[in-house]
């Protein structure tokens, strides 16, 4: 596994979860002996999401805290990834994020440019509520089908090369969670290494989005679409 980490973590609105997710990951790395830093972007929160981050920052330097104004989980996206210093780069939810994910990279990273943690490979384990895991399951299949992506999955954990990924981010477009289908299409399309390792995932909270999710992704995927047209 690399020395030299960045963990990148969007959040909004994740007062309840943010204190026990930092601590078992700040566990974890020391346990691994990993050389890291852990960026959290907090946008637009309304709880004590930003208070709680920099409190952290005040007393671990290896963690640093950027504030966005507004919601926006690309943005936030971009903006860590941009900040970064690490060799690698990994995306890590708050709600969603796998210990063992940076084990089972360990023998992967140096034959890929990125390794997307899949929920939709015959031995993922997707736990999430029924609209969730339909939701992904489509979006996956129309970006095979439309935009010829050959992986399963775009969304939620990853490791990425920083020095492939960063030319590719500054060609996306897009400002909304899709960036995440923007940046993986971009990168198959420029010739980057990329595969897939089987997840498992469990739903740590009531669902903040519930149908709302299915109504929204039918607007992303248009956007999507008129990105690459």
């Amino acid at each position: 596994m690399p020395t030299d980490i960045s963990i990148i973590v969007p959040a909004y609105n994740e007062e309840k979860l943010l204190p026990s997710f930092l601590n078992d990951l700040i566990f974890c790395l020391k346990e691994k002996n990993i050389d890291d830093e852990i960026i959290i972007i907090e946008n637009g929160s309304k709880d004590k999401t930003l208070e709680i981050a920099r409190s952290f920052s005040k007393k671990n330097n290896q963690i640093k805290t950027i504030h966005l104004a507004k919601p926006s989980f690309g943005q936030a996206l971009r903006n860590g990834m941009m900040k970064a210093k690490g060799e690698y780069l990994v995306i890590f939810n708050v709600d969603f994020w796998d210990k063992k994910f940076l084990d089972l990279t360990k023998l992967e990273i140096n034959k890929h440019d990125i390794i997307v943690g899949s929920k939709n490979l015959s031995q993922s384990g997707d736990n999430r509520p029924l609209v969730r895991r339909i939701t992904t399951r489509g979006l996956g299949l129309i970006l095979q089908l439309f935009f010829r992506y050959k992986g399963t999955d775009t969304h939620g954990i990853k490791i990425m090369n920083r020095k492939k990924i960063l030319p590719i981010l500054k060609q996306c477009k897009l400002k909304s969670g899709m960036i995440e289908s923007e940046l993986l299409i971009r990168a198959q399309r420029n010739g980057l290494r990329i595969t897939e390792i089987p997840v498992k995932i469990s739903e740590h909270r009531p669902n903040r989005f519930g149908y709302q999710r299915i109504f929204k992704t039918p607007g992303d995927i248009i956007s999507l679409f008129l990105v690459f047209k």
